[in-house]
């Protein structure tokens, strides 16, 4: 993905327009996304403001936060260099420290990607963290470079510091002298228009950096996610078997139809949470708020997950045909609930603790569920739902300020985290329980032990929030269900 970087919205306001950019977010600064067109691939427009750290802090939240796999930077410079004419643009093929050089020090300096633009006249950028209008000034820098700005060299360390290619691309507006003040004000537009017609000129032939389509796609549907309904669809499959191995085309195809309801949920969960995730720092670089999948792929994706479930649901049987709209439903619109309720993590729960139940109508081929299958739903059910409750830890103050409803919201972070412990205990107690009634033993008691610690590790304060969710709720899950298998292994 494309990352563009100018310091003022008047420089970068012409570009915006031929990129038909729409607005996205203002925090922590004024952001665009634009679309792919023919060969150009899509970016993220952010103004940084003036001065050498907001222009780092700009460039390290493109490619951190929103994925930028290269990263352009635009703007106006002085010249420091006789033969150049003011509105002339300019390829800098070197960015230097402009402070030390000021300071009498030798410069650091980064070399920019040089693939690009190639027809613009090269030269070498000093840039200084405040203007140069004065005579001796001018001097000292002219002696290592032909033009002086206030971001350049900024953006350029950035990306060698997170390995990115930089064109740094610049518009003179001044001769960095006496009249510079009045020159930038008097050619600054037609400079930006200069730019932005030079930049989206050169976009088509930008070579395209980043994740394959296979690899954006696995992403885009968390395939490694898939940890936590095939455990549970196992051991559902094996509690309709009568605590035994059904057959393999039957487990075959209830795998099948796991894997394709967890891409349609995943995927209609981005469709619908794009324009939230897009303002939202920890979700921004994800595969839709980025461009690097469409709108039109990711419902793709979600009619694909829809197909393989559909048909996997027709080979397992009428009665789970008949039963399949219930779990598309509950899949499809469990995501929108953040949008009314509070109690939206419960969503969640109720799309995974449906996924033990489905495999045991699969295998038993009715609706008469067992204790035990009941045990496991009501744990998975609390257990989802409780680590969700968790996780939406970490987006509090972006969910207060953009409205999306959360316990966290509604009870404040120790509210939500005292609710996450009751509902994990109720899990604990129902797996519990469930281990008394496969027949206690050994292997059971120490699947229930790791399940049971790994629940309470999701609520230590020490270990980082999303390694909470991923992979310790993964653990839990896996241990949960394995206790009615080791509990039947006879």
């Amino acid at each position: 993905m494309i990352g563009i970087v100018l310091a003022t919205l008047q420089e970068a306001q012409p570009l915006l327009d031929r990129l038909a950019a729409r607005h996205l977010s203002d925090r922590p600064f004024p952001t665009y996304w634009f679309p792919a067109l023919r060969r150009r691939g899509s970016g993220v427009v952010v103004i940084s403001g003036m001065g050498r750290q907001a222009a780092a802090q700009a460039t390290e939240y493109l490619i951190a936060y929103r994925g930028a796999t290269t990263i352009i930077n635009l703007g106006v410079c002085g010249a420091l260099a006789g033969h150049l004419s003011r509105t002339a643009v300019l390829r800098i093929e070197q960015a230097l420290d402009g402070d030390a050089l000021l300071a009498g020090h030798t410069p650091a300096s980064h070399p920019c990607a040089a693939d690009a633009w190639t027809e613009l006249p090269a030269v070498h950028l000093a840039s200084t963290t405040e203007p140069v209008f004065q005579p001796d000034r001018k001097a000292r820098l002219a002696a290592s470079a032909q033009v002086v700005d206030m971001e350049g060299y900024a953006v350029a360390d950035a990306c060698r510091r997170y390995g990115r290619p930089c064109y740094l691309l610049k518009g003179v507006t001044d001769l960095a002298d006496g009249t510079g003040k009045d020159d930038i004000l008097r050619h600054l537009p037609a400079v930006s228009e200069q730019l932005a017609e030079t930049v989206v000129a050169g976009l088509d032939h930008l070579p395209q950096i980043g994740p394959g389509p296979v690899a954006s796609l696995l992403r885009f549907i968390k395939i490694e996610h898939n940890l936590f309904s095939l455990p549970l669809l196992l051991a559902g499959a094996w509690l309709g078997a009568g605590s035994r191995l059904p057959a393999w085309t039957v487990l075959a195809w209830i795998a099948v139809a796991g894997v394709g309801a967890r891409a349609l949920g995943m995927a209609m969960n981005r469709i619908f949470d794009r324009h939230l995730d897009a303002r939202n720092l920890r979700t921004a670089g994800r595969e839709l708020p980025t461009g690097r999948m469409s709108l039109g792929a990711g419902l793709a994706v979600a009619a694909a997950g829809l197909s393989l479930y559909l048909i996997s649901c027709y080979a397992l049987g009428p009665l789970c045909l008949k039963l399949s709209p219930l779990p598309a439903v509950v899949l499809i619109g469990y995501s929108l609930l953040k949008r009314f309720t509070s109690l939206c993590h419960f969503g969640i729960g109720l799309c995974l603790a449906l996924a033990p139940l489905c495999a045991f109508v699969a295998v038993s081929g009715n609706l008469n569920f067992t204790r035990e299958i009941l045990l496991l739903a009501l744990f998975t059910f609390c257990w989802i739902s409780g680590f969700d409750i968790i996780y939406a830890l970490q987006d509090l103050p972006y969910d207060l300020e953009s409205g999306v409803w959360s316990l966290p919201v509604r009870l404040g972070a120790k509210g939500a985290a005292a609710v996450a412990a009751g509902v994990h205990l109720v899990a604990a107690g129902a797996i519990i329980w469930l281990w008394l009634l496969v027949g206690g033993g050994l292997f059971p008691g120490l699947a229930l032990a790791v399940a049971l610690a790994a629940l309470a590790v999701g609520h230590c304060p020490l270990v980082p929030l999303p390694l909470r969710f991923f992979p310790t709720s993964a653990v839990a899950c896996l241990a949960g269900a394995l206790i009615p298998i080791l509990g039947g292994w006879r």
